[in-house]
């Protein structure tokens, strides 16, 4: 039987954990935190490599919230947040540190994966953590067939990131997004179910 993703018409339930992260729906009290890591002058810095641009204020991550909990896979893909497990990260655990989701394209079971953590927590390994853990989960549960990824051609991190979890490079678009007054390449990634490995 062909891989074909979740159902249209179904809604996200789906929660997973890894070694140091517990990723599930987000909830109404996650609204602030999630806004706070990406307010003021993290901002910029953390959606420079993001389509796009941050919340415009808090009422916009609530409304995201909301969203996370009530759209089907058709119309909108599936998002969690990021939490730290138990404690072992931020202190405290269920501690919001980014968000990530995956999103259908153009065929059923080929989808995409977007992604984000806070600044306090870059460099420690947990964005290809995360990112493993989505990639498996997508494909164990989500019969997924394809998992891609759009990196700015700029982003040496964001393509090391992607790489690392076993994506391949598959083309380049060029001025792909406008965005901060210029036009931006962009590095298309994919991961076939045929050559994902868990772990």
């Amino acid at each position: 039987m062909p891989r074909l993703g979740p159902d249209p018409t179904s809604t996200n339930d789906h929660q997973f954990t890894t070694d140091r992260l517990h990723v599930d729906l987000p909830r109404a009290e996650d609204a602030a935190p999630l806004h706070g890591l990406l307010a003021g002058d993290l901002r910029e810095e953390i959606t420079a490599t993001l389509i796009w641009d941050g919340p415009e204020d808090l009422a916009e991550v609530e409304g995201w919230v909301e969203q996370c909990r009530t759209a089907t896979w058709e119309d909108w893909g599936f998002h969690w947040v990021i939490r730290d497990r138990d404690g072992s990260i931020a202190g405290q655990p269920g501690q919001v540190l980014g968000a990530m989701g995956t999103r259908p394209r153009d065929a059923p079971g080929r989808a995409d994966v977007g992604y984000w953590l806070g600044r306090p927590y870059w460099g420690r390994g947990l964005m290809t953590e995360g990112l493993s853990g989505l990639l498996a989960y997508c494909f164990t549960s989500l019969d997924a067939h394809k998992m891609e990824a759009d990196v700015f051609t700029h982003n040496v991190r964001g393509r090391r990131l992607v790489e690392r979890v076993g994506m391949t490079q598959e083309g380049v678009i060029r001025h792909a997004h406008h965005k901060r007054g210029e036009w931006i390449d962009q590095v298309v990634y994919g991961l076939l179910v045929d050559e994902w490995t868990d772990g």
